[in-house]
């Protein structure tokens, strides 16, 4: 997750997003094996134009950019499918409000392990697919069995919460084993030139994605514990777009030869511990920035639709028409309950139209070289989304709730493009030997190779991200032990607070005169 959702980042460097730390920068874009040559390739390989020059030759290289980006639909598809609905399927099958919560922790777990070790084994792996395609596939595969599993472990009887659990927990990981290798596939495919172009629509195909899983919420999830049909819908989705870009996209055969490493799934942790000596202090300052930013999405993303239900409409989750009840629930406050699912969804619809419309606008600034210094633009938007999660402790009603949800896709759109082109451009910097010759270079260690390496830098800031969202998790579940439903209140608050510190931090950001 992550994750999840998780959501949308933009690496315009190297095309590397924040979890990808395993797959390095000089084994994608450096590496003489990816094939981005002059004129096609006569034994089929995907192939994508580098210097289009008429218009249907433009109009050829990004749609064949977007053949990469698509399964990003499904991706976040099944990401907004999973945080809508899980914490509270969980709770109605019989998991405590502070277990709910600490489930949570799954995520960023799974992510951290698996993430790295899928990353490493693809990018030397062997088999006629290609090395990002079979791992698309298994974790397709895997994704079919655990999602089914998960939403049908409501007729398991008394076995069937620590199924749920273990599904739940199962399914991070293997949408983790989807998502590693399909970030790699534009930073393999796509030539240097078109790198920012193609992570723009992968950014944009996961707002697409958000918005789609939000929309099947809406129709297709009318009851906390029947989620197999939206469970089904999405994979169906991910079948389509993973299975049509495994088929069309055709990767080359990398046979194995005596000098190639044998794999290993402890080299990436090993390759991280070894950038931590070489963290500058610019990095340092983005990363935490973005650690605060990260402890406010965590403590947003799990918590909202119980938040909609349960405090904004005061709603009791539980179905009292079911044989057998005999719990505290009434029809009218069921009732509200469903209110405030109907109000998640439709926010969050709302919300990721907007995080589309907002991150494409600043791609393009950025792009276009309009928009040049965005540490102000960024710690304005956090300074947003601080206003309204401190204002959702006080301010009651169901259209301040819209505002909040609709509103969080301004900090989101922010946090998942600004950091990465603010270290992408660091590295721009750092690997142009006139630039760093003009360049106030106060930390020496930016001359040094493993700090011009991309992977090594997101590998760091993955720290940043993945750290908070455990400590988050943790404290969502501690403030739900003591307070009950009242603690998703001031987890949300504490989110505020965290942005604001994100926002005071980004305006201590250093960055380069240019980030396009």
């Amino acid at each position: 997750m992550s994750g999840k959702v998780i959501s949308n980042d933009i690496n315009k460097d190297k095309g590397k997003l924040e979890n990808s730390f395993s797959v390095e920068a000089d084994d994608i874009i450096h590496d003489e094996r990816i094939q981005n040559d002059s004129k096609p390739r006569e034994d089929g390989v995907f192939w994508i134009n580098p210097n289009p020059k008429t218009v249907s030759e433009k109009i050829m290289a990004y749609a064949k950019l977007c053949m990469l980006a698509l399964p990003w639909i499904g991706v976040q598809c099944i990401w907004a499918a999973e945080f809508g609905t899980t914490t509270p399927y969980l709770e109605a099958m019989g998991l405590s409000k502070g277990w709910a919560s600490n489930i949570w922790l799954a995520g960023p777990l799974t992510g951290f392990f698996v993430a790295p070790i899928v990353g490493s084994l693809s990018d030397k792996c062997h088999l006629t697919l290609g090395r990002r395609r079979p791992y698309m596939i298994a974790g397709l595969l895997l994704l079919a069995v655990v999602s089914t599993t998960l939403a049908c472990s409501r007729y398991f009887g008394s076995a069937g919460l620590p199924v749920a659990i273990t599904m739940f927990v199962m399914m991070d990981g293997t949408i983790n084993v989807i998502q590693t290798p399909l970030r790699a596939l534009i930073a393999d495919f796509a030539p240097l030139e078109q790198q920012a172009t193609g992570q723009l629509m992968a950014s944009t195909f996961q707002g697409v994605g958000g918005l789609l899983g939000y929309a099947l919420q809406k129709y297709l999830w009318k009851d906390p514990l029947s989620i197999l049909v939206l469970f089904m819908v999405v994979l169906a989705i991910n079948a389509v777009f993973i299975g049509g870009t495994c088929i069309l996209v055709k990767e080359e055969h990398f046979a194995a030869n005596q000098d190639d490493k044998e794999a290993s799934i402890i080299e990436p942790f090993v390759h991280l511990a070894k950038s931590i000596k070489h963290l500058t202090g610019k990095l340092m300052i983005v990363g935490a920035c973005v650690f605060f930013c990260w402890w406010a999405l965590f403590s947003w993303w799990p918590t909202s639709s119980t938040w909609y239900m349960t405090i904004v409409m005061k709603g009791c989750c539980e179905d009292p028409s079911e044989a057998g009840y005999n719990g505290q629930c009434t029809s009218e406050t069921y009732g509200y309950c469903l209110q405030g699912q109907d109000i998640n969804a439709n926010a969050n619809i709302l919300a990721n139209v907007a995080q589309i419309c907002i991150g494409l606008t600043f791609a393009l600034l950025m792009n276009r070289g309009i928009l040049v210094r965005v540490r102000f633009v960024w710690s304005a938007l956090l300074v947003f989304g601080s206003v309204i999660l401190i204002g959702s402790k006080f301010i009651k009603g169901s259209w301040f709730a819209y505002l909040v949800g609709i509103g969080m896709a301004v900090p989101i759109s922010g946090i998942n493009a600004f950091p990465f082109a603010i270290v992408g451009s660091y590295n721009q910097v750092a690997t142009n030997t006139d630039d760093l010759e003009g360049a106030a270079v106060e930390n020496e260690d930016m001359k040094k190779k493993e700090e011009l390496e991309v992977g090594s830098q997101f590998g760091l800031l993955n720290l940043f991200i993945v750290v908070p969202q455990i400590i988050a998790t943790v404290v969502i579940g501690q403030l739900r032990d003591n307070f009950g439903d009242e603690g998703l209140s001031w987890a949300i608050f504490a989110a505020g607070i965290s942005f604001g510190i994100a926002a005071v931090v980004a305006l201590f950001i250093r960055e380069n005169s240019k980030l396009a």
